[in-house]
């Protein structure tokens, strides 16, 4: 087999490390790790979890057959996820689908006699529309008085983000983003303080008291093992408060019914031939070859994600828009769709790396490349309003992916006109279709062009030089 390296993002786990190659993921177990896992992987709520597949996919190997040896002592293969995407990427309804299938697995393996040893939305990935547990090295036998370990992590990276959006109208995205271990129990009190005009369910018990519990133990000697197997804390026990905190997350809604761009689609700009010329000349470029990936960057209600996908193994559709990528999440939902991953991405603020050294999540450009972009109405938004030149644009371009298909529009465009209204005169000039085919051929091959039947779009299929 090809040699697999250490995922840079595997090393809080001191029982295991994920290793990645070409075409699988490998898990590697100490000798406790690997006691750990022979003692529950025979369980039938582990066999379930495969089965249906809320659990990844997992073969025993051989470590020496990976090239791993040393404390390695056991291994398991894994299927490479399509485009690893993180919580700070996720809608609310994404996220809670997440908290949601955590819950469950916990709840169901509890009964078993299982635990899980965390809580993080890190350990869920997305198949498309399908959320699924990838850390098969999060099971361990349950002692009987054990607490469940991953109860602050539930609350810090699943219940109180999205509480903030749900109850508050805040987007937990940039929270999450901000902070690798997610919001603490002391922050969540004072953003959801006593005063707040409407109670709000599970404040007192998940919060307040959540709140007051960390800061009685913070600069105590006190075990909390001890004091958990004091409170009797049984399997009956931690299964009611799974059960209490699965119909809190369930009852969790997302209030936005409005954003900027929910009741918007630039096709509305389009003449009738214009979009079916438009929806030609992505297909063809597409489908001239195999693709592995493509990402839409901008895929307001993925209507070309759809066209990408009929050609490609999977696709990733970003949007600036978490509304409209939530939306287009319970419509590929709805259909069972494993091949298109959403997910909100701002172009002008993507940022990079978080956690440990920055490493730890990489950034989402930094996550394997795709075969094809789609940048279709979007390089004006992103030129206009957040001043991001065209060639930094189509500098990016040409780091993430080999070929581009992107929608240029001319000066005189309505859109473009639009967004020039409340800008100051001269500065974006050089917004011009022949500026940017000089930039464009700077970085690219153009294979091909068309100018749509408005009169003021071109679109361009296009090769990174090498």
């Amino acid at each position: 087999m090809p040699p697999v390296q250490q995922d840079p993002g595997s090393f809080r786990d001191p029982l295991s490390r994920v290793f990645v190659g070409e075409d699988r993921v490998v898990r590697a177990f100490t000798a406790t790790g690997k006691a750990d896992l022979d003692a529950v992987w025979s369980r039938k709520s582990i066999a379930g979890a495969l089965s249906s597949g809320e659990l990844i996919e997992s073969t025993m190997v051989d470590p020496a057959a990976v090239g791993l040896s040393g404390p390695w002592v056991a291994a398991m293969t894994h299927p490479r996820v399509p485009f690893i995407s993180y919580p700070y990427e996720w809608t609310f309804t994404m996220l809670k689908d997440a908290a949601l299938l955590q819950l469950r697995l916990t709840r169901r393996t509890l009964a078993d006699g299982v635990g899980l040893k965390d809580a993080t939305p890190y350990n869920v990935q997305f198949i498309g529309s399908r959320a699924q547990f990838i850390d098969a090295g999060s099971f361990e036998v349950r002692r009987k008085s054990d607490p469940w370990y991953g109860y602050r992590q539930f609350c810090e990276m699943f219940l109180y983000p999205l509480m903030l959006q749900s109850y508050l109208g805040v987007g937990f995205q940039p929270f999450l983003r901000g902070a690798v271990n997610g919001i603490s129990p002391g922050t969540m009190r004072k953003l959801l303080p006593a005063s707040i005009r409407h109670p709000r369910k599970g404040r007192l018990t998940h919060v307040v008291l959540h709140a007051a519990a960390q800061n009685r133990f913070a600069d105590t000697e006190v075990e909390v093992k001890k004091e958990a197997a004091k409170a009797g804390m049984s399997a009956a026990v931690l299964d009611a408060t799974l059960r209490k905190l699965e119909k809190l997350v369930s009852s969790l809604e997302l209030g936005d019914t409005k954003s900027t761009w929910s009741e918007y689609t630039e096709r509305g700009h389009y003449i009738e031939d214009s979009l079916d010329e438009k929806e030609r000349f992505v297909r063809d470029a597409v489908a001239s070859k195999p693709r592995r990936l493509v990402a839409d960057i901008g895929c307001n209600d993925g209507k070309f994600s759809r066209i990408a996908a009929a050609h490609s193994n999977h696709v990733v559709a970003m949007d600036a828009d978490p509304l409209v990528v939530d939306r287009l999440y319970g419509a590929l939902k709805g259909e069972g769709n494993e091949k298109i991953l959403p997910l909100y991405v701002d172009m002008s603020d993507s940022g990079g790396g978080i956690g440990w050294r920055g490493r730890e999540r990489p950034g989402v450009f930094d996550r394997g490349a795709p075969d094809v972009v789609l940048y279709l109405a979007v390089i004006h938004h992103v030129a206009i309003t957040f001043n991001i030149p065209v060639a930094a644009q189509l500098d990016m371009l040409a780091d993430f992916a080999p070929e581009i298909v992107i929608e240029m529009p001319h000066a005189d465009d309505p859109m473009v006109r639009k967004l020039l209204v409340n800008k100051r005169a001269g500065i974006h000039d050089d917004f011009t279709l022949e500026e940017f085919e000089r930039l464009l051929r700077d970085r690219f091959d153009v294979r091909s062009k068309m100018l749509l039947s408005s009169g003021t779009r071109t679109i361009f299929h296009a090769v990174r030089r090498s």
